[in-house]
């Protein structure tokens, strides 16, 4: 062998081996760079996502919802509320730890036992709630305050509860047909509920804390509350104690004279606010569902009715203000009459000619005499009265559903509507028009817009009280005493006696409207009465509206006594003084 040859393969071998060593030395290098760059960023530029990563990990944030604003009514009684409620949950690990007294283990089975009086339920029941391995299971909800402390008191491990808020209305149905409610999820469905959802329901806040492993909070921890802003509330002009009454007596109309409805709207003269505004059947707005859909609203201003024989009273009151007649002119009334167009009416009964005032005509409640001296307005004047006097409008109130009747176009009469409109037939209006018309006529012949809302109440129960809006004239304050006078003669000696109050003097009229068949109707009868009282100084104008009464359908017999019941009670609950004076009534005959 070369010994040359043999240095030059070491050669090889060893320059092989110094460039396998710093390949691989650099690569270390490299490793080693990349791992400490790893770690430069992770401690240094990465380190702020890490730790709001980690942060938002422990964040937990939960609602504060607002306080739904409550509902009073005028005398301060509570008619919508917020009531606490509680969800009973439980932890089924720590509640297999139960023990009695003595330290003897009773676990899922012994809690159920121990909790099913309470809950007023079995304790089979619960015992698959408690028994497992949740950690949170829900046992029951609804849980009033008093129920959870009695829970509570059984110290069993594992058990808590989440509070959470419902609407109540203490007063159940007192105003439930107004008040409406607000269903399972918190949406309004109905009546003032709804018609105010925007101010009542508030602006829920939140609260924002870290927690621990365990799920306690962090006390030095990430911790941010917007506190909710709760809604206002409302008071109502309505008297509860008025509108408990008025819904009990037509309540008990609507059973006597097997009708299908009822209403009662009891107006304060002068300022228009709502005392009660009632009506049967009606609704509990905790159980709505326990009547029918069509009785959970407020029909006084929803189902307008033919007001009949009421609407007469605008009819004197165009009359006199326009001074075509006077309370003393005097006619030959007979049982039919024949108008200038050929159409032909006639009484409800047959009856001789009769010499009667106009007065009388009211009192007696003549349609042929009404329209012998109703024939001097103008089709344009007959027209304009019924609206001035409210029917066809709105009645200022934004209520859900409400209505404001019809009066048609004059352009759109008929020969015979023409006629009809002077004693209320062929125009409609809701139990609530008809109390304002008469509220009108007992203010000296000022129309004021109805009032539900007297005023807000904040957070702290303070009450903003909202002033009544100004009237309008309609007629003259002559014109007005002299249509009530008349009215009172109604009452006194007419149509109308069943309406009579013991201790006051009463004005008011009597409304029969024959509801005309349908195709899927049969025909009927719709009874009203509206008054004022004391008709000397009134100070309630209060009108009565029974819907296809079958047993006994006119409205001095069916509606009339509801007038007197209702006006009677309001006027003492009021403190108004009885009336000290007799009427002087015109004379409804002529010699």
């Amino acid at each position: 062998m070369n010994p040359r040859s043999g240095r030059s393969a070491k050669t090889k071998r060893q320059r092989g081996f110094m460039i396998r060593t710093r390949l691989v030395a650099f690569f270390s290098v490299l490793v080693l760079i990349g791992v400490l760059g790893r770690l430069v960023w992770i401690q240094g530029l990465d380190a702020s996502q890490i730790a709001s990563r980690a942060l938002a990990g422990r964040l937990v944030t939960q609602p504060l919802p607002a306080d739904r604003g409550v509902i009073i009514g005028a005398d301060g009684t509570v008619l919508a509320d917020n009531a606490d409620r509680y969800q009973i949950v439980v932890d089924q690990v720590n509640v297999a730890a139960y023990k009695d007294d003595d330290d003897k283990p009773l676990g899922a089975w012994g809690a159920a036992k121990a909790m099913a009086p309470v809950l007023d339920t079995e304790a089979g029941l619960i015992f698959p709630k408690l028994s497992g391995d949740k950690r949170w299971n829900p046992v029951a909800t609804g849980i009033t305050s008093e129920v959870w402390r009695e829970i509570q008191e059984l110290e069993i491990p594992g058990i808590t509860a989440e509070k959470y808020t419902v609407r109540s209305y203490p007063s159940g149905a007192v105003a439930g047909n107004l008040i409406g409610w607000v269903g399972s999820d918190g949406v309004p469905l109905a009546g003032l509920e709804l018609q105010h959802q925007k101010q009542l329901q508030g602006k829920d806040g939140s609260r924002q804390f870290e927690k621990g492993l365990r799920g306690d909070i962090i006390p030095l921890g990430e911790n941010d509350t917007k506190p909710p802003v709760n809604g206002t509330g409302l008071e109502l002009t309505i008297d509860p104690q008025i509108q408990l009454f008025a819904q009990r007596s037509i309540a008990a109309a609507v059973k006597d004279h097997k009708a299908e409805w009822g209403t009662v709207v009891v107006e304060e003269i002068g300022t228009g606010r709502l005392l009660a505004v009632a009506q049967a059947p009606t609704v509990d707005p905790n159980d709505p569902g326990g009547v029918d859909g069509a009785n959970r609203g407020a029909r006084a201003f929803t189902d307008p009715v033919e007001p009949g024989s009421t609407g007469k009273a605008i009819t004197a009151a165009a009359l006199i203000e326009e001074g075509l007649v006077t309370p003393e002119s005097r006619f030959t009334v007979p049982d039919k009459w024949k108008a200038p167009n050929g159409e032909e009416f006639r009484d409800s009964s047959p009856h001789a000619d009769e010499k009667l005032t106009f007065s009388g005509i009211i009192e007696q409640s003549s349609n042929t005499g009404t329209l012998m001296a109703g024939q001097k307005l103008s089709p344009q004047q007959r027209y304009d009265y019924l609206t001035k006097f409210g029917l066809g409008k709105s009645s200022g109130i934004d209520f859900p559903g409400a209505t404001a009747g019809s009066v048609h176009p004059i352009d759109k009469w008929d020969g015979r509507t023409a006629y009809t409109v002077m004693f209320g037939q062929g125009v409609s209006a809701t139990t609530l028009q008809s109390a304002s018309a008469f509220a009108t006529l007992g203010n000296g012949g000022v129309r004021v817009p109805q009032q539900l809302v007297k005023g807000t109440v904040n957070d702290s129960g303070r009450v903003s009280e909202i002033p009544p809006k100004e009237g309008t004239r309609v007629v003259s304050d002559q014109t007005a005493a002299s249509v009530i006078t008349m009215l009172e003669a109604a009452v006194a000696e007419g149509t109308g006696t069943s309406a009579q109050i013991k201790g006051y003097r009463a004005a008011g009229k009597t409304g029969t409207a024959q509801i005309v068949e349908t195709s899927d109707r049969e025909s009927g009868y719709t009874a009203n009465f509206s008054g004022v009282a004391p008709a000397e100084n009134p100070k309630l104008a209060v009108s009565v509206t029974l819907q296809r009464p079958t047993k006994g359908y006119y409205g001095g017999t069916s509606a009339a006594p509801v007038f007197s019941e209702v006006t009677g009670y309001a006027l003492r609950q009021m403190g108004v003084a009885p009336s000290t004076e007799e009427p002087k009534l015109i004379p409804k005959e002529w010699k």
